[in-house]
């Protein structure tokens, strides 16, 4: 079991994401490996889709910790009391981006056969 580094949620498998850390970047200099649920990935996907009519604000990124400019991402965590609680997340660029390719990926991926 892994843990959505946005929402928390635990699945047997998540979606990965390259991003590039900045504190890791001398270790890492291609990016790190992030894993990103479903829906987590679809709505960061969305996003970034929307991104020229959004405006962003400056901050850290909650998934590289960049500062820079920041877009909102709309996620739910999931709650013992309330089931779901609706949070926003704040990504920069290329968080996005990456997280846009990996869902472009994902939807191109044949679907396996099992029965």
């Amino acid at each position: 079991m892994a843990d959505c580094d946005l929402c928390g949620v635990s699945l047997p498998t998540l979606n990965p994401v390259k991003v590039l850390v900045e504190r890791f970047a001398s270790a890492y200099p291609k990016g790190m490996w992030t894993g990103l649920c479903d829906d987590c990935l679809k709505n960061a996907h969305e996003v970034y889709g929307n991104m020229s009519t959004l405006s962003g604000s400056n901050g850290e990124c909650d998934l590289c910790g960049t500062t820079t400019e920041l877009y909102p991402v709309g996620i739910e965590i999931p709650s013992f009391s309330k089931g779901v609680d609706p949070t926003v997340v704040q990504l920069c660029k290329g968080c996005l981006e990456a997280s846009s390719k990996a869902q472009i990926r994902k939807a191109n991926e044949p679907k396996s056969e099992h029965h």
